[in-house]
């Protein structure tokens, strides 16, 4: 990996306006080393921004000191949205659309098939949770036009897809083929149940040249479920509301850093916990007029490549392997590591028959899972999933399994696929703090 001239001075100008203009950053300037210093020594030195800031401070304290905020809202060249989940999840964000914009038309770039396509005036439909994106309605189903906006269609108005009916499902696969976008963008938990649908019934599914599938982990049974039905390739995105899109998956599988956008400062875990390559993203947007956060805690790990490159030729900004999951869904093994999202979904792709599964960590060395069978599972299938978790958490873990019909999404909308009752402590996971 290699990181351009553009990039240190693009990394300098955020901080310097940061310290200079940014009314949240005042307390940080005596963190400063001084603009002579190295640029990555002034990021290192200065503390990590959490959502419990953000949550903390008004979204005004973010905004530069030469922009009237209440008049960016009056004239709509911006506005403030709220993210969904949970109380220690949800913030408020000042959201301009034009620099949203320019940071996806970025990250298309770091992809064959999505810099090939004529993308920016495209059709697009979306498939997520409408505490996500789109209009939320539990009550009732809309019509397509009350779904519409512009070159967009939300498929889904529901908060949870467990509150879909076979009728909806119908609905989507052929509202599909009547939109016929150019991408389909989705949450791969989502799109793997409408995928599961159009199997069971042999519904014809109309085809995406292409599939993005962003707002949480991909499992690896959730992509089987869509490759059954949808041939299009299939590209995870990982970005956020506050830092725009930050990785990107190639035609290779690896995920690129849109250095054109953001700064990523990596903190490796330590050994024990599956470090140096695996590590947290502090992320630092670049070219928001109307708002800056630096070294902001997106929450979730990385896992690097070894050798800090990728097939696909592409060298600049992190290069990374894998998007590891969450740090708060982290579980222990019965030795105290730490277990990500990632490697127990690789455990559970050895598990025959599994659709879908939660676990729940109640205690040290207790785990108890909640699995979705196929229709054609094997008549055990809870024993290999009893044997992938020990082997994951060790031979002592006291398992436990239960068959579920569905499963429910987290607050947010999206699914969680593990849960801890108890918290890692900074200073045991990550080198350097």
């Amino acid at each position: 990996m290699a990181f351009s001239r553009a990039y240190a001075d693009a990394s300098r100008a955020a901080l310097d306006h940061a310290l200079r203009d940014i009314p949240a950053y005042a307390p940080w300037r005596a963190c400063d080393p001084g603009g002579d210093a190295d640029i990555d020594r002034r990021y290192r030195a200065m503390p990590m921004l959490t959502k419990a800031d953000l949550r903390q401070a008004s979204p005004r304290s973010f905004a530069p000191r030469t922009h009237d905020l209440q008049a960016g809202i009056a004239s709509g060249a911006v506005e403030l949205v709220h993210t969904s989940g949970t109380t220690d999840e949800r913030v408020t964000n000042v959201w301009h659309q034009p620099w949203w914009d320019a940071s996806e038309r970025a990250s298309w770039q770091l992809n064959a098939h999505t810099a090939r396509l004529s993308l920016g005036a495209h059709r697009e439909a979306l498939l997520t949770s409408a505490r996500s994106v789109g209009v939320l309605d539990d009550t009732r189903d809309l019509a397509m036009a009350e779904r519409r906006d512009g070159r967009f269609l939300f498929l889904n108005e529901k908060s949870a897809p467990t509150l879909w009916t076979p009728a909806l499902c119908r609905r989507m696969l052929d509202e599909l083929a009547e939109f016929q976008p150019l991408v389909l963008e989705a949450n791969p938990s989502y799109l793997a149940r409408l995928a599961r649908f159009a199997a069971a019934h042999q519904v014809h599914v109309w085809q995406p040249p292409l599939i993005i599938l962003t707002f949480e982990l991909p499992t690896h049974a959730a992509r089987a479920a869509i490759r059954r039905v949808f041939s299009a390739p299939l590209i995870s995105s990982y970005g956020t509301t506050e830092t725009g899109y930050v990785f990107m998956q190639c035609e290779h599988g690896c995920f690129h850093h849109n250095t054109a956008f953001c700064r990523v400062d990596f903190l490796p875990c330590s050994s024990a916990h599956g470090g140096p390559l695996l590590g947290r993203m502090l992320v630092t947007p670049f070219h928001n007029p109307w708002c800056q956060y630096v070294r902001f805690d997106v929450g979730d790990l990385i896992r690097l490549r070894p050798d800090g490159h990728c097939p696909c030729g592409r060298t600049h900004g992190f290069i990374a392997a894998a998007i590891e999951g969450r740090i708060k869904n982290l579980t222990t093994t019965t030795a105290g590591r730490a277990v990500t999202e990632a490697r127990l979904d690789a455990a559970m792709a050895g598990c025959p028959g599994v659709f879908d599964y939660q676990l729940q960590q109640s205690a040290p060395g207790m785990y108890a899972i909640a699995i979705v069978a196929e229709a054609d599972a094997p008549a055990d299938v809870r024993g290999p999933v009893e044997r992938a978790l020990r082997d994951v958490y060790g031979a002592g873990a006291q398992v436990s399994v239960t068959l579920v019909d569905e499963l429910a999404p987290s607050a947010s909308g999206k699914f969680r696929r593990a849960a801890a009752a108890h918290a890692f402590a900074a200073e045991e996971l990550f080198i350097d703090l």
